[in-house]
């Protein structure tokens, strides 16, 4: 999987936009951890567009509501959009896509 931080991030906003690629599982999920880690100490607002994520496992998942979860506790803002129909069919499975914040379609 890759993360790649988009055009638009800007530290003296405190925003990043960034986009997940390819697979978001297990065998992923620690590099990525430790990637956006980095990134979370940068930042205060964090849009993630997950259009070219092709899968997500439960690891994957775990990923971003411990993300959510930590933006939450520390006065930070993750905002998730353009999702494939899986994930977030996987998400309402699941019962927590309404625990995200999601960019509304224009």
């Amino acid at each position: 999987m890759t993360i790649k931080k988009r055009r638009g991030c800007n530290s003296k906003t405190g925003r990043c936009k960034l986009s997940m690629a390819g697979d978001l599982t297990i065998e992923t999920v620690a590099q990525n951890h430790a990637e956006l880690a980095k990134l979370f100490d940068q930042y205060r607002h964090f849009d993630i567009d997950l259009a070219a994520l092709e899968e997500i496992d439960c690891s994957g998942i775990q990923l971003l509501l411990a993300l959510q979860h930590s933006d939450s506790t520390a006065d930070k803002r993750l905002t998730l959009s353009s999702a494939p129909t899986a994930i977030t069919d996987a998400m309402e499975l699941l019962r927590i896509r309404q625990q995200f914040n999601w960019e509304t379609e224009k």
